[in-house]
């Protein structure tokens, strides 16, 4: 329950900060992207960040999954990072969500993995947090 309170917290100060987005696409720039990432290892608890893509991150792994998600317009159904990798058979359900903005558009994503290879072979860096 205490997860649950934190990303609607997350979501609402997101939604709050979208009409600075706004300004920025009105003045000729990008808009900020700020993108909620969850990850449930297991059906445990589910972990959650906020990924804030185009300024200076203090997080290496976060300026590699803002590079990740860039390289996909923000769409991660259509993301692919590593398809060649041979995973094992080993079944712990690594189950992910994203919901924000990426440059001013709206960003819904869900899925459930086999387990941390096959997440990681498609997501790459970005739920490795």
């Amino acid at each position: 329950m205490r997860t649950v309170k934190i990303v609607s917290a997350v979501l609402t100060f997101a939604a709050a900060a979208a009409p600075s987005a706004l300004s920025g696409a009105v003045s000729g720039t990008l808009p900020a992207s700020a993108v909620v990432l969850s990850l449930s290892v297991g059906g445990g608890p589910a972990r959650s960040v906020l990924l804030r893509c185009g300024r200076a991150e203090s997080r290496p792994s976060f300026t590699t999954a803002c590079g990740m998600l860039g390289r996909f317009g923000g769409d991660l159904a259509r993301m692919t990072y590593d398809v060649d990798r041979i995973c094992g058979r080993k079944h712990v359900a690594h189950a992910v969500s994203a919901s924000g903005t990426w440059e001013g558009r709206p960003v819904r994503f869900e899925h459930t993995y086999d387990n941390r290879c096959e997440m990681t072979a498609l997501t790459g860096p970005v739920f490795s947090f």
